[in-house]
């Protein structure tokens, strides 16, 4: 069985690679990477290396020959070049003869979140299903890593803000997802046509401040921040309009409850529980 990892340089992709290896020899993993020049440590740890882009479908039907079962992850630009990528893929995999697909996709995927990528993994989960592949769909919750974005304000002003209200998220470390794909890449006959939750324990975000405190021994309070101000903020980073929305969107779903949902998926999946946010952060914070 050949296992291919699209992104296999980014974030996640790395990560699954690496959890990979524990289960698997060297020689049944490909990596599908845009630059291949990113890619050199992984080839020489005897993965097989290919070119691909979601935006050129002979180069990504090319990538997925001889592939038994592939990952793909979720790239980062706009909406619908987004969903034009994903399908790319989807047929590119088809074309080769791929035998089951496995999706990163997200925990609230409805065309009408007001987050607006949810709509991305939406037409994906749908294209997927259409296509006749088997398939499993990982439904990853908000990463926790995401969280430490905002501890350097925090630590400086003692204000750890957000527009978020009295709404809570599952966060879910970026690894244990990472480890879910793996496990699931491994042995896909265990999971044919499933859809999993991938999510943590809901956390509001006054206490998350408070583990930064603990953590820290600095005196730190969550500031509900007007979403106005927040985009605001956003904006002055320089992010794209797309992205922008997307974060704003995304606190708007959180003030409305709709990532307080969890689920034993995981630990179905992996054989543990997750870890959690406290214990994440606590590490992150040494």
């Amino acid at each position: 069985m050949k296992i291919l990892v699209t992104g296999a340089t980014g974030q996640l992709g790395s990560l699954v690679v690496k959890h990979l290896l524990d289960r698997v020899p060297a020689s049944q993993i490909a990596a599908s990477v845009r630059n291949i020049a990113k890619a050199q440590e992984m080839a020489a740890e005897g993965i097989d290396v290919r070119h691909g882009d979601f935006d050129d479908l002979a180069l990504m039907t090319n990538a997925f020959k001889g592939i038994d079962i592939a990952l793909i992850i979720s790239g980062e630009t706009d909406v619908e070049t987004r969903i034009k990528q994903h399908r790319t893929a989807v047929d590119a995999a088809k074309a080769a003869g791929v035998r089951h697909l496995v999706y990163t996709s997200f925990i609230d995927a409805r065309p009408e979140s007001p987050f607006t990528y949810a709509a991305i993994h939406a037409d994906t989960e749908s294209y997927i299903k259409a296509s006749g592949l088997s398939f499993t769909l990982l439904r990853n919750s908000f990463y926790t890593d995401l969280l430490m974005a905002g501890v350097p304000h925090a630590l400086e002003t003692g204000d750890f803000g957000a527009p978020a209200g009295n709404g809570k998220v599952s966060y879910i470390p970026r690894n244990d997802l990472a480890e879910a794909a793996a496990t699931v890449l491994a042995n896909p006959a265990d999971h044919v046509n499933q859809t999993y939750d991938l999510s943590g324990t809901p956390i509001g975000f006054a206490d998350i401040a408070a583990i930064i405190a603990d953590a820290t021994g600095k005196d730190i309070r969550y500031v509900d921040l007007p979403p106005e101000v927040h985009t605001g903020i956003l904006a002055s980073f320089g992010l794209p309009d797309h992205l922008i929305e997307a974060l704003s969107g995304m606190y708007v779903g959180t003030r409305n409850g709709d990532y307080e949902q969890t689920s034993d998926d995981f630990a179905k999946v992996v054989g543990r529980a997750p870890q959690s946010t406290a214990d994440f952060l606590k590490a992150a914070l040494k």
